[in-house]
């Protein structure tokens, strides 16, 4: 039985909505403070919070803004109950990281059809398969970086709480292309004397969308960290995220050798043209001398020039394998990284932003 916790200070709300959640089979715990409601959420991890947004001291958009900044709290559901239905309300419950809204007042079959539809997104969305995912390619230019932020970026934008890995020793493009300052990369913490998923959390840079980066240096590593180390890094972080998505070194190593072996899936990302298909053929014969399964790789088509190159059935018959997706040519995206404003914010309806989200 799932369980939803209620944060109204409206008692008779309170007790209304409890009666129309449990006739529709949920388990019901309310509270009217927003305080204790994160007490209570964190202790007991519901399904889903229905969230007022007009309480005292503490408002229903600060709440969910706390809820999401836990990471034990990533799956849990949340809609924000309003007394308004303008489009800016709605805009404001998106922007705390709400799943979604509803004005009031509301028939009861109305709110059991929404928290319906929600608890069934989130089975979806939270499944098993794919948490963690390797973006590589043997061969740089591709836009194997490209792919790795707009598809964290995809992903967090799902409501799963996202974690994008630049995992490359240095340097790293990663922050580039989200214009971020980070302080701490991923080599600094392996290097730093903590090893432990605690430390993890305090070595992340968020973004402004709210995701969160674990940036390569500018400045190459010296020595790499040791592979114990990485390991420890990618288990910390699955442990804390619904989903991670790693930009792995574009050569084959320990590095790579390590993280792929940890993935649930390899973003395997290649352009039309002969450089990149003779890259990818040797990196599909490293990875099976790995032992590498093959249902784990899928193909990725990046069309990142305008000239259309080998033709995509070509390749897939050539390499004995098919494409997973097909990424079209966007002539926004050289702009979006210069600005650092990549395409799955800045224009989510572009062709590249789109062929993404379709693919996520």
């Amino acid at each position: 039985m799932a369980t939803i916790l209620v944060i109204d200070d409206d008692l008779d709300l309170q007790q209304m909505l409890r009666l129309m959640l449990q006739r529709g089979g949920y388990k019901v715990v309310t509270t009217g403070d927003g305080p204790d409601g994160l007490a209570k959420a964190k202790a007991l991890k519901p399904d889903m919070a229905i969230v007022d947004v007009m309480m005292p001291g503490m408002n229903g958009y600060q709440v969910v803004r706390k809820m999401r900044e836990d990471p034990e709290l990533a799956g849990m559901v949340i809609l924000i109950l309003t007394a308004r239905a303008q489009p800016v309300d709605r805009e404001a419950a998106l922007a705390a990281q709400a799943d979604d809204y509803m004005p009031k007042p509301f028939a009861p079959n109305e709110l059991l059809a929404k928290v319906s539809e929600l608890m069934t997104n989130r089975s979806t969305f939270q499944g098993p398969a794919k948490k963690t995912i390797g973006v590589f390619s043997l061969r740089g230019g591709v836009g194997t970086t490209s792919v790795a932020v707009n598809l964290a970026l995809a992903l967090h934008a799902k409501n799963l709480l996202t974690c994008l890995v630049d995992l490359k020793p240095g340097p790293g493009h990663v922050a580039l292309q989200l214009r971020l300052n980070a302080k701490t990369t991923w080599i600094d913490w392996s290097n730093g004397n903590e090893a432990t998923q605690d430390s993890v959390w305090h070595a992340l840079t968020k973004h402004d969308s709210g995701l969160e980066v674990m940036a390569a240096p500018i400045v190459p590593a010296a020595s790499p960290p040791s592979l114990d180390r990485i390991l420890t890094l990618i288990s910390a972080l699955q442990g804390k995220f619904a989903r991670v998505v790693i930009d792995l070194p574009s050569m084959w190593g320990p590095i790579v050798q390590t993280a792929i072996g940890h993935v649930d899936t390899i973003w395997l990302v290649l352009a039309p043209e002969v450089g990149s298909l003779q890259s990818t053929v040797g990196a599909l014969r490293a990875m099976k001398a790995a032992k590498v399964s093959d249902e784990k790789i899928e193909l990725i088509a990046n069309q990142n020039m305008p000239r259309p190159g080998l033709a995509l059935p070509a390749i897939e018959k050539a390499l004995g394998h098919g494409f997973k997706g097909r990424l079209p040519y966007d002539e926004n995206q050289n702009a979006a990284v210069g600005q650092g404003a990549p395409l799955m914010l800045s224009l989510p309806d572009s062709p590249l932003a789109a062929a993404i989200k379709a693919l996520v």
